[in-house]
């Protein structure tokens, strides 16, 4: 199977009544409760880049848990975090989306699950959403900035 196959059936989710509308606002929210009673919060919000210009953050949280939880339903947590980045771009329009992943795992977990799901994912949606990758490994972090291709 591939990896844009399993990521295609993300859950409904709503945006923050406060950021839906005004494209002016410099933090968009999309919320969802998972059938596990989990709580799925994507966040997006302003922070000053490296170059001093305003990067777009992208952060979602499991049950106000940055970490792997190990809860599962992966493929469908990603699958909701995906479309609510691809309806932040339609919203947003941003220059340039940031993001990180943590090498640091958990006992048991392969080393650099996380950074390398996130490298399989950002290599097939950042052409298709219309952004360059540019990665980098800062110690226990791989950072990932897209730039829109003009």
């Amino acid at each position: 199977m591939k990896i844009y196959e399993v990521f295609n059936q993300p859950y409904a989710f709503r945006w923050d009544s406060d950021s839906d509308s005004d494209s002016n606002d410099d933090h968009y929210d999309a919320y969802t409760r998972l059938p596990d009673g989990t709580s799925l919060e994507i966040n997006f919000y302003t922070d000053p880049g490296v170059d001093g210009d305003e990067d777009w953050v992208v952060e979602f949280w499991r049950d106000r848990n940055l970490n792997i939880t190990g809860a599962g339903d992966q493929q469908r947590v990603f699958a909701t975090v995906l479309t609510a980045i691809a309806q932040f771009i339609d919203m947003e329009e941003p220059e340039t989306i940031r993001f990180t992943a943590d090498k640091d795992v958990e006992p048991g977990q392969k080393p650099m699950s996380r950074s390398n799901l996130y490298d399989r994912m950002v290599q097939r949606y950042a052409q298709t959403w219309g952004y360059r990758l540019e990665r980098s490994d800062m110690g226990g972090t791989t950072v990932y900035l897209l730039h829109r291709i003009r």
